[in-house]
């Protein structure tokens, strides 16, 4: 999948993503992906104790990133 068709092919998933899912779409570890959240610096939002990720503002999210 190439580099700008990712944003596309998140976007279009229909339900909010887990970590471990969005650190497989990126190519990195779950718990680098919890720890970005934690930090911030990737958006996210929780149901109880759940970590859970939009993935149309995670779509928007890479593509910023990649633009920058």
């Amino acid at each position: 999948m190439s580099r700008s068709s990712l944003p596309q092919h998140i976007s279009t998933v229909p339900c909010a993503l887990t970590a471990k899912q969005v650190a497989a779409l990126l190519n990195v570890s779950h718990i680098t992906v919890f720890k970005m959240a934690a930090a911030g610096r990737i958006p996210h939002f929780r149901i109880g104790s759940c970590v859970r990720f939009d993935p149309q503002v995670i779509a928007r999210w890479l593509e910023e990133q990649t633009c920058g």
